[in-house]
């Protein structure tokens, strides 16, 4: 079947719109961020806009307002237990050398050699000089910058995110926009299913992390707790890290509770850490992932990885979706091949 001129017109437009895109990844994080601030609001907009007729601008603004002032409750809420922990680790990792080698010492034999191989990487940290705080202040101007620009893209994606849809959809060629829409429809499904089940999850992970951890007496259980529950985003690699960082910070820690020494503070993290693995594989993922990626666990750590080198931790973070999505682009194709051979 001949492909028409303008249909290769605009094959070549998307090859060339995705080529400029890759080039300048690095400016498109705050956009990219945006969408999946919209894509996880979105639900609260349409309720305000559909039931409540507020006007759509309006219930942004109301829903933007509300999210401000409850991070400002919470960090309020959180700051001096969080400045306490920080302030602690700080001197914690300070003393880090001295105090593994202390515990290393009071482990039993067979595991000795294994973490005295692990401790030898650890080294004080370098004082901060005011020439690397000055190196900083760019950084941060422009990290500023960015979190504005995010903000700003998400609310225009709330507000026009369909009208841009329908805008682009009008530029394909008519024999092709109801397949486009339809492809399109569940690649939306895909994306508003992952990201909302993810913010779920990192949410209830830190939250059942946080309490264990303070239960068992580990030191800087909220860090901990809020750490683990971001890093489980990254699937396989980041649990296990995280349950690592968390076991080693029990092995050195002191006053653990239960009476436990710290070998067996670590253990007991470990296994906190397994358990919970198991609940989010066998009963929260099923619940509120299901259906939604459909992909081998060999498919998606190769994803993860690729995301990593391609785009960095915005890459690993939607390497899964992405993956999802190509999956029912190369399935919706099959389909309409099988399809034309009938």
């Amino acid at each position: 079947m001949a492909i028409s001129l303008r249909t290769a017109f605009f094959i070549f437009l998307a090859i060339l719109a995705v080529w400029f895109l890759y080039i300048e990844r690095t400016i498109l994080d705050p956009f990219v961020l945006g969408i999946i601030l919209a894509y996880i609001l979105n639900p609260v907009i349409n309720f305000s806009y559909r039931y409540i007729r507020l006007p759509r601008a309006f219930s942004i603004a109301v829903v933007y307002i509300a999210i401000v002032s409850l991070l400002v409750f919470l960090g309020v809420a959180l700051t001096k237990q969080i400045t306490n922990e920080s302030s602690e680790f700080k001197n914690f990792i300070n003393k880090l050398p001295e105090n593994t080698q202390l515990q290393v010492n009071n482990l039993p034999s067979w595991i000795k050699p294994a973490v005295e191989d692990i401790s030898s990487f650890i080294e004080k940290p370098k004082p901060i000089s005011s020439i690397s705080v000055l190196s900083f202040l760019p950084k941060a101007i422009t990290r500023i910058l960015s979190f504005f620009i995010f903000l700003f893209a998400g609310f225009y994606f709330l507000k026009d995110g369909k009208n841009m849809f329908k805008n682009i959809l009008n530029l394909t060629p008519n024999k092709y926009r109801g397949d486009i829409e339809s492809l399109f429809s569940k690649i939306n499904n895909v994306l508003e299913g992952y990201l909302r089940g993810q913010l779920f999850m990192v949410f209830l992970i830190s939250l059942i992390l946080y309490i264990s951890l303070s239960i068992v007496g580990v030191k800087f259980a909220l860090i901990l707790a809020i750490f683990s529950g971001f890093v489980e985003i990254v699937p396989i690699i980041g649990p296990i890290f995280a349950g690592t960082v968390s076991a080693l910070v029990a092995l050195v820690s002191n006053n653990l509770s239960f009476g436990l020494n710290n070998f067996q503070g670590a253990l007991l993290v470990a296994l906190i850490y397994f358990v919970v693995r198991q609940i989010q594989d066998y009963f929260i993922v099923p619940t509120v992932m299901r259906r939604i990626v459909k992909l081998h666990p060999l498919i998606i750590l190769f994803s993860v990885l690729a995301g990593q080198h391609v785009w960095g931790i915005l890459g690993v973070i939607l390497a899964v979706p992405i993956a999802g999505i190509v999956r029912i682009v190369l399935e919706f194709s099959l389909e309409k091949v099988n399809k034309s051979k009938i």
